[in-house]
């Protein structure tokens, strides 16, 4: 087997031990609190089966409380409650580890199924929708502008950055979310206050709906974030600058563009992308407090929802999705940066060999 298939084998593997572990350390904190959700339900449910049930109301009061102790004890049977605690925190995470992630006590999928995995993927598109488009954008214009401001490093453009950069990074995206829909929704009135309800139509007309819905809190991700990606590009950028081989491609009379987005580009990108996707994990790490601000239909407004619900199976399926989405994307960073750069592939065949 090649040493690159057996580190791209290792790290997957390695990824998922991770992965295990983590869905097992969940699974032990929410253990007291499901359990004390199922003891609510099998309660409730006994209570509501003597309620509609007349022949149930007939017993005498030893016969209805010795049928109660031999429903509750099928129940607790039936979901695991008399088992020991270790075994059920392994079987939870056993569970979550095969995408068996139950069903909701409250909530539904619009389709109308309980099942947490169904609630999710109606959700999860938007969420990658919104912050994978605003990815694209701020990766874009932070590498364009990046560049350029590495090429006139301590010029005017540098240093509008280097305070750009600074200014929006350090401002809450929660309060530029609030300030946008102060600006541009009541006062200019030119996008919606919030992304609820989306359009009740089909064909263009909805895209155009999601789109227009979309556009102020793709905007405040991307005003947030730009600045200091393109901070970061300029940074390594100008390191790369100052490499000798550039400075002799330089002295050969090589074209400035051929030695920015040929030579320098190319020798900058594995840093560049690397941090980039990173930065999208981190974004959508941040996911519930900017879906909350704008509505938008997204995992992290399923988390608030379904914390304000106290509905155990909802919060833990959404924890098991985001820790997923960050090991795996660490994965692709380390990848990705050892299929850029040529040196990181040469160490790791050594290191499998």
């Amino acid at each position: 087997m090649p040493a690159r298939v057996k580190y791209l084998v290792f790290r997957t593997f390695q990824a998922l031990i991770v992965l295990g572990i983590v869905i097992l350390i969940f699974s032990a904190l929410f253990n007291s609190v499901s359990e004390e959700q199922l003891q609510t339900r099998i309660r409730q449910t006994v209570t509501g089966r003597v309620r509609n049930s007349p022949e149930l109301q007939q017993l005498s009061d030893e016969e209805l409380k010795e049928w109660r102790e031999n429903e509750i004890e099928k129940l607790r049977n039936r979901w695991g409650l008399n088992q020991p605690v270790w075994k059920r925190i392994f079987m939870d995470a056993w569970d979550r580890m095969t995408l068996d992630f139950g069903k909701s006590y409250m909530m539904t999928a619009p389709s109308g199924s309980r099942q947490v995995m169904d609630i999710i993927m109606s959700r999860l598109p938007r969420t990658i929708l919104l912050f994978t488009t605003a990815a694209v954008i701020y990766v874009f214009l932070g590498l364009v502008v990046g560049l350029k401001a590495a090429q006139v490093a301590g010029g005017k453009l540098d240093r509008f950055l280097s305070i750009f950069g600074m200014t929006s990074s350090s401002m809450p995206m929660w309060w530029l979310g609030m300030l946008a829909i102060l600006v541009f929704a009541y006062q200019l009135g030119w996008f919606p206050s919030t992304a609820m309800p989306l359009p009740q139509t089909t064909g263009l007309d909805y895209y155009l709906g999601v789109l227009y819905r979309l556009a102020l809190p793709l905007a405040t991700i991307v005003f947030n974030i730009f600045g200091a990606r393109a901070w970061v590009t300029r940074n390594i950028v100008t390191d790369v600058l100052q490499d000798d081989y550039i400075m002799a491609a330089r002295a050969k009379g090589v074209p400035e563009r051929k030695v920015i987005y040929g030579h320098t580009l190319r020798t900058a990108a594995p840093p560049v992308v690397t941090s980039a996707l990173l930065s999208l994990l981190m974004s959508i790490g941040g996911a519930m407090i900017t879906e909350v601000v704008f509505n938008w239909p997204g995992i992290g407004l399923l988390t608030r929802i379904a914390i304000l619900q106290n509905d155990t199976p909802v919060v833990m399926g959404v924890m098991f999705i985001t820790s997923a989405m960050y090991i795996f994307g660490y994965l692709v960073a380390d990848l990705l940066y050892g299929l850029l750069d040529p040196r990181v592939e040469v160490g790791t065949s050594r290191s499998m060999s």
